[in-house]
């Protein structure tokens, strides 16, 4: 994938943001969100296009495809963003960022920009900025990275890193940040480079980090995954690495010997074909180029090579490119332009662009990837291959009198690989933070977890001192999936969602709407607040504040959820014994109510559901149910025929429960499509049935598989 980044000044006349039309958005359905338990409208477009539409040159009439972003940076007020889809020609929307640097794309579609505007330094992260209504401004979906200036940005695909280019920072050109860190984040890594980086993109299939040098030279970072860019020294918070770490220079000399490369900005690569552009001076409009490279992994020192440039080009400060399908779309800003050269590698001279648009001051650009699914891990499908299974756990008390036990037994997340099921590390989730008289401590403990498309982890917590709760919210976890004895709660690394805004009480569990960027959260209330779902962004920071909160929990209680996102419902798992379905969940917001209840035909039965999965494919609920909460032999699971149109009192198609099972407290599920994963706390086992969908009648049968864990609180699934 290419990322894209930002600018220098130019020497022209600064123009005004260009105001979008009121063009019809005919072909672009909207899904709305609530914030602040009032519906807001994300439209799924906003505009047509604006006075900035350009015309074709050349005689290549083609236009990129797909959706883009393109960062406006006018030098005079704050920085915006404009969606182009379905292709580079039409503008959906314009965010009203207030950022004026470098843009990424996240794998969850969450658009990263940097800045170094006054005021608004750091990198400020967009929730789903594709579907944002026109206009939209940074606000309650939404949080910052850090708080440090740049200008490039791009993505390290599979580490979950932010790459920064300072050029202010001379002792550490490049910056890079964690994608799950909040707004006092500090850099994971630095790196003091041989100059100043502009931009930087990371080739995940080659391991490779491309780096366009204020100098005129592209630095070229080898097997960056090796670099242990996440592993700081013994005692430290950050990574500090060398100009060492660039493994190759590669300079663009002319026939004289004398280098011809002056000020690289913007780099992309497909393949192993490399795109730089060269600004020259930031001041001249006419003497920018465009420079491709085949690099095939020996790539290195001076290079002859034929520049695109002149002044049919209409190449002047070219400050970001992006390769798509061989073409070259240029980002080029003292002249106010989009442009695209179609089979750029075969181009030299002063060749017209085949397409050209005004664009007013464009800084950076970015394509979205395809619009893929974004689904949690509890959204396996029959077949999916699960690699790991990871346990939360909170097997300590934490408070005995006045002595504080070990922490180290409390809050933790234990990784097993599969199928042999090994622990593969252990990690810590907590820290011990003393406060008040010596001797008091007070230990985050955790509820349900989650992992997103990217393998972020998103755990419940509580903060106590073993008798009252100071603290909740949700911990996001940086690549938790791939996280191997480490502490996990970090600030450079990881976050805390929640805050007073948030209207957290007593929060259990945690499901993931990817779909629509957010997190479906299960609060149970207290004595002196009624039990809720709280939705809050999944970007959100320290301070949420919920897009909507629905009320209508039924006669209880709701535990945890799964949702549909291709019908968009919403099963509940209810503490009074029944399952409560909510019909157009996210459409209706706040005013959201349960449409219809399914209830397991049991007479005399104490009846809590805890544990909830909705299979798609078989339309098949599997729930689990821990009766007694006091008992450690009358838990039961449940498989429920037809769950998109069920209701009321039903009889399973299996009903599992009874002394063979060791069900007792079954308090949360994980799904692989095939096979169900339970947590039952009470016995300290996770217990594994196979062929969960095959199963019928009332079985008192024993699990295929047990592992024992010492109470386990949830369980997830990872690729």
């Amino acid at each position: 994938m290419m990322f894209s980044k930002s600018s220098s000044t130019s020497g022209s006349t600064p123009r005004s943001v260009p105001q979008p039309s009121t063009g019809s958005n005919d072909g672009f359905p909207r899904q709305r969100l609530v914030v602040a338990m009032a519906l807001v409208a994300l439209s799924l477009s906003a505009c047509s296009d604006d006075d900035d539409s350009g015309g074709m040159v050349g005689t290549d009439p083609s236009i990129p495809e797909g959706r883009f972003a393109v960062a406006m940076n006018d030098g005079q007020g704050p920085g915006s963003v404009s969606i182009l889809a379905p292709d580079i020609a039409t503008v959906r929307s314009t965010l009203a960022t207030g950022a004026n640097q470098g843009v990424t794309i996240g794998a969850d579609g969450t658009l990263y920009q940097n800045s170094d505007a006054e005021g608004s330094t750091g990198i400020r992260a967009f929730n789903r900025a594709a579907e944002r209504a026109d206009m939209d401004s940074f606000g309650a979906l939404d949080r910052l990275v850090g708080n440090s200036p740049g200008k490039g940005l791009a993505t390290l695909s599979g580490m979950g890193l932010l790459a920064s280019c300072d050029v202010t920072d001379q002792a550490a050109d490049l910056k890079l940040y964690s994608t799950s860190a909040g707004e006092l984040a500090l850099p994971v890594a630095q790196i003091d480079l041989p100059a100043s980086c502009w931009d930087s993109v990371y080739d995940a299939q080659t391991d490779r980090l491309y780096l366009a040098m204020t100098d005129g030279t592209l630095g070229i970072v080898d097997d960056v995954a090796e670099l242990g860019l996440l592993m700081p020294a013994e005692g430290a918070s950050t990574v500090s690495l060398g100009s060492d770490i660039v493994d190759r220079l590669v300079s663009v000399v002319g026939a004289d010997g004398m280098q011809q490369s002056v000020n690289f900005h913007g780099v992309a690569v497909e393949g192993d074909t490399v795109l730089v552009s060269d600004v020259g001076s930031a001041d001249s409009a006419s003497d920018g180029a465009l420079y491709v490279f085949t690099d095939d992994g020996e790539l290195d020192g001076e290079q002859s090579a034929d520049a695109i440039a002149g002044p049919a080009t209409m190449l002047g400060n070219p400050v970001d490119v992006l390769l798509v399908d061989g073409s070259a779309i240029v980002a080029e800003k003292s002249n106010d332009a989009i442009l695209v050269f179609n089979g750029v590698a075969a181009l030299s001279g002063d060749v017209a662009p085949d397409y050209s648009r005004s664009f007013t001051k464009p800084e950076s650009l970015v394509q979205f990837p395809d619009e893929d699914s974004l689904s949690d891990a509890s959204d396996l499908a029959a077949g999916a291959e699960v690699s790991r299974l990871l346990v939360s756990q909170n097997p300590g008390v934490m408070q005995q009198g006045s002595e504080a036990v070990d922490n180290s037994s409390v809050g933790r997340i234990l990784v097993l690989d599969l199928p042999t099921a090994d622990t593969n590390s252990e990690l810590a989730v907590m820290t011990g933070m003393v406060s008040g008289d010596p001797g008091q401590q007070s230990f985050r403990t955790l509820e349900n977890i989650q992992l997103d498309t990217a393998g972020n982890g998103y755990a419940v917590y509580d903060t106590t001192d073993g008798a009252t709760v100071s603290d909740r919210g949700l911990l996001v976890i940086n690549g938790l999936q791939s996280r191997e004895g480490t502490m996990v709660d970090t600030a450079a690394r990881d976050r805390l969602m929640g805050g007073v805004s948030s209207g957290l009480t007593s929060p259990k569990g945690v499901e993931i709407a990817g779909e629509q960027g957010a997190l479906i959260i299960s609060d149970i209330g207290n004595e002196a607040t009624a039990a809720s779902l709280v939705v809050l962004s999944s970007n959100a920071g320290s301070n949420a504040m919920p897009l909507f909160t629905v009320m209508d929990t039924g006669s209880a209680a709701i535990w945890d959820t799964d949702y549909d996102p291709v019908n968009d419902r919403l099963y509940a798992a209810g503490t009074a014994g029944d399952v409560l379905v909510y019909d157009d969940f996210f459409m209706m917001g706040a005013s959201a109510v349960p449409t219809r209840s399914i209830r397991v035909a049991a007479a005399d039965v104490v009846s809590n559901i805890h544990g909830i999965v909705h299979d798609l494919d078989s339309d098949t609920l599997i729930i689990t149910d821990v009766g007694d909460a006091a008992s450690a032999s009358d838990g039961s699971l449940y498989v429920i025929e037809n769950a998109s149109t069920v209701s009321g009192v039903v009889t399973p198609k299996a009903s599992i429960a009874g002394a063979a099972t060791a069900l007792g407290n079954p308090v949360d599920l994980a799904f692989d499509g095939t096979h169900a994963y339970i947590a039952e706390k009470s016995n300290d086992q996770v217990l594994i049935y196979r062929d969960v969908l095959g199963l019928q009648g009332m079985l008192d049968v024993a699990a295929d598989e047990s592992i024992a864990v010492l109470k386990p609180e949830s369980v997830v699934l990872a690729r």
